[in-house]
């Protein structure tokens, strides 16, 4: 019991700069921290993802159930890594987070009702192996200051020049739907770290913020690590 490590997921909306804190959260916490980045469409993790922007109604319940599988398999590898004692691990997007896409695509009406129902049904029958995280770092940035971000990398990065079709009233309404997702963690157990992210760190103040976190997830819990992590969806 006492070797069991943490579960961390890292949300926010897109472009709140998930991957470079995951990244760096991960060398801060030690050399066995399991790292696990969201996929996108490079090297074709995300197939469906150009697809999606380009025709959501048509792409939208393949996407999510694509992304859901692959989120579940992370989360079983992260959740193995940790409660067996070999290091941290991080989530850059989560197995949870998921649900606030398919809860949006809903509200959009790019899902139908039958579509919804049968990617609930898939969900809840994976939460049977599907231990909740020990911490949610919620990374706060708000719309405007992350479509400008998006705008930045889809000429700097291989994989995100799709995101192109990503607009503000999306990501407003993507936030909403993260704060509550994270409200629901919180209610059963799970610890929320909400940190201001609208402001480019340097790579020192970043490493600086990062070890104050880090120092956070070593504290000790109200709850212990076994019932933390032993509690389901």
């Amino acid at each position: 019991m006492q070797n069991r490590k943490s579960v961390i997921i890292i949300e926010g909306i897109i472009g709140a700069g998930k991957s470079t804190f995951s990244q760096t959260l991960s060398k801060t916490l030690g050399p066995q921290t399991l790292c696990l980045l969201e996929p996108d469409d490079k090297d074709n993790l995300n197939p469906y993802l150009s697809d999606f922007y380009q025709n959501q109604r048509r792409w939208a319940f393949t996407m999510q159930i694509h992304l859901l599988q692959k989120r579940y398999r992370m989360h079983l590898q992260a959740q193995w890594h940790a409660l067996n004692g070999f290091g941290d691990a991080i989530l850059d997007r989560s197995f949870q987070g998921d649900t606030c896409f398919l809860e949006l695509q809903k509200d959009m009406e790019t899902l139908d009702q039958r579509e919804y129902e049968t990617y609930k049904s898939l969900y809840q029958g994976m939460t049977a192996s599907v231990l909740l995280p020990t911490h949610c770092i919620l990374l706060d940035t708000q719309p405007e200051i992350a479509i400008q971000r998006i705008s930045k990398r889809i000429f700097e990065r291989e994989g995100r020049k799709c995101e192109v079709a990503i607009d503000l009233s999306y990501l407003r309404k993507l936030k909403i739907k993260i704060w509550e997702m994270a409200g629901e963690l919180s209610d059963h157990g799970v610890r929320i770290i909400r940190t201001p992210w609208d402001r480019d760190l340097t790579p020192e103040e970043l490493e600086i913020e990062t070890q104050r976190i880090a120092r956070k997830i070593n504290q000790k819990f109200p709850l212990g690590m076994a019932e933390i992590h032993g509690r389901k969806i």
